[in-house]
């Protein structure tokens, strides 16, 4: 069970999961920015990882694998709830005007 951090105690719903159902254009804008959190958080891991040689040495091939772990490990992390980006830039994206 994943818990909301904006209602502490309470089970954490997915806007994904919710009752109203999406439009097209909004499923849309929730997927790119889903994708554009889980670019910031490969980003973020590779940076950590930047140093780090003894888990997938040296070379071109340490660095393809270090790029494979960081890019799967970015999309789990990206998940819902993920950082919560998503649904602030979904929010800044509705307050445009048009």
């Amino acid at each position: 069970m994943k818990i909301d951090p904006h209602l502490p105690g309470r089970p954490y719903t997915p806007a994904s999961k919710e009752n109203k159902a999406l439009t097209e254009e909004e499923r849309q804008l929730r997927e790119k920015c889903q994708e554009f959190e889980a670019i910031l958080l490969q980003k973020m891991v590779e940076t950590m990882l930047q140093g780090e040689t003894n888990l997938f040495g040296q070379g071109l091939q340490g660095d393809y694998f270090r790029g494979l772990f960081a890019e799967a490990l970015a999309k789990e992390l990206a998940k819902d709830p993920g950082l919560g980006l998503v649904d602030n830039m979904i929010r800044s994206y509705q307050k445009m005007p048009d």
